[in-house]
């Protein structure tokens, strides 16, 4: 299933996006959690499928 990841910067703006298959919802949060940490310049990342947000997650503060 194509899933997409909306990137956003500290003041919520969203900054960049990807369109990635990915198989299964489990996947993309995985996926989306893989991705945040490996680009720490990003605060938040969302999981759309189609028109519908799926999931948000937000950079760990206390790691940072």
């Amino acid at each position: 299933m194509l899933y997409r990841f909306c990137f956003f910067d500290a003041d919520d703006r969203a900054t960049a996006s990807e369109e990635l298959e990915v198989r299964s919802l489990l996947d993309a949060i995985a996926r989306a959690h893989m991705l945040l940490k490996s680009r720490p310049h990003h605060q938040a990342i969302e999981v759309w499928v189609g028109n519908s947000l799926t999931y948000r997650a937000q950079q760990d503060r206390a790691a940072a």
